[in-house]
């Protein structure tokens, strides 16, 4: 049995974004085991992937000071990088499918393979690009009409279609710290995740809407509880988010914020009925553990990229300016600038199930969907044409090759 390894050394929400290349790589060629290089810290989230059979890690910050090293030091960039190779016991690899357009990446995966498929397929130092590299930088310069999602396009790029079955996470063998074990198993409650933190400043919701909510959801649902989700550097912020609630609702909190791993995370999720939080890392895990989601995207967040990857899940996108005088428009002074409303009243009649159709001023509604050529979003257009500007980018960008596997074509991004 040969073995594969696909390398994916970006954050959590992109890792994470990997999961149907993984299914369709698995559903495709069974008979490959299928080894995953990805960022040192979100190891742990890997080994509950299913079908992935070695977890090796990437220590960026040591590939990092290679690169820093003084000019004239090419001999022993490459010992230090074969050593580094060496000390982790790589096998052999027939075939690499690297994810990431990067030098690292591209480097990485030529000294761990025999053979690249993905970025960098045609050798470290060509600096032609695949088809779907093509189209994915593309998308990130103009946006325009692009309905694939990029976990898709992650598809396309290693030569598979998208995954016909959504891929599942179940952390629930995974224990928790005893004081929160027993309230999150408690299936009396109907658990709603929170999620404070975002990467960027500018993706982080103001804690006085995420206190409207939190009101709104328990004021709704009198079996609710609020789980706060985030890493340590929210903690802060969790403890201002409760200083600034009336005391009636904070029994219906659970602080869970920097008090996980990524797999216990993970097993929390698997318990919430729901999970509310902007375009980052701990959504998109929601979303892999089987949550329902409703995404509030704004700044450089876009639905029809990085939209909630399932059934059954909403986007509010916001399409108002991005800029605004107003001061309740920003975080703080000289702060990244936010929407000046947001949708909190439509997001709790989502989830009663009541919303009437009207959208707060700047927001636009969307609801997913899956079929094969994947994941896309809809506002209430038909959704014939959605499918059809999506069939149309595969047909451009995949063609049919040997042993029932789609290779790109080079002259298909022009095509079009």
């Amino acid at each position: 049995m040969s073995r594969t390894l696909l390398l994916q050394l970006a954050r959590l929400g992109d890792l994470l974004q990997s999961l149907p290349v993984i299914t369709s790589l698995q559903t495709h060629f069974p008979e490959q085991q299928l080894d995953l290089l990805c960022a040192a810290p979100l190891t742990p989230i890997c080994k509950l992937f299913p079908g992935i059979q070695r977890i090796y890690p990437w220590e960026g910050e040591r590939w990092h000071g290679f690169a820093r090293m003084e000019e004239g030091g090419n001999e022993r960039l490459v010992e230090e990088a074969g050593q580094y190779v060496s000390d982790f016991a790589f096998p052999p690899y027939t075939l690499a499918y690297n994810l990431n357009n990067h030098p690292r990446s591209i480097l990485a995966s030529h000294l761990l393979s025999a053979r690249v498929v993905g970025a960098g397929d045609r050798g470290p130092l060509n600096p032609r690009l695949p088809p779907w590299v093509e189209f994915l930088q593309h998308v990130a310069r103009e946006r325009g009409a692009n309905r694939i999602h990029l976990a898709d396009a992650f598809c396309g790029l290693c030569g598979v279609s998208p995954p016909r079955v959504i891929p599942i996470i179940q952390a629930h063998d995974i224990e928790l710290p005893p004081d929160l074990e027993q309230i999150v198993n408690d299936s009396s409650f109907v658990k709603i995740g929170i999620v404070l933190g975002a990467g960027d400043a500018d993706r982080r919701v103001p804690l006085t809407t995420l206190c409207r909510l939190i009101e709104g959801c328990t004021d709704l649902l009198p079996n609710c509880l609020c789980v706060l989700i985030g890493g340590a550097g929210e903690r802060e912020a969790a403890l201002a988010l409760e200083d600034k609630l009336s005391s009636q609702y904070l029994s219906r909190i659970l602080n869970c914020v920097g008090r996980t791993t990524l797999p216990q995370l993970a097993h929390l999720f698997n318990r919430c009925q729901w999970v509310i939080g902007s375009d980052t890392g701990p959504l998109h895990l929601a979303v892999a553990c089987g949550a329902r989601v409703i995404g509030w995207y704004f700044s450089r967040a876009r639905v029809h990229e990085t939209g909630p990857y399932g059934v059954g899940h909403y986007v509010w996108q916001y399409r108002g300016s991005a800029h605004s005088e107003s001061t309740d428009c920003s975080r703080e002074k000289g702060g990244p600038h936010l929407p000046c409303s947001w949708p909190v009243l439509e997001t709790l009649q989502i989830i009663h199930n009541q919303h009437t159709g009207e959208n707060p001023s700047g927001w636009e509604l969307w609801n997913s969907h899956h079929d094969e050529w994947g994941m896309f979003y809809t506002n209430g257009e038909n959704s014939e044409i959605a499918v059809k500007l999506r069939e149309e980018v595969w047909k451009r960008l995949s063609v049919k090759g040997p042993n029932h596997q789609e290779f790109s074509t080079m002259n298909a991004m022009t095509a079009g």
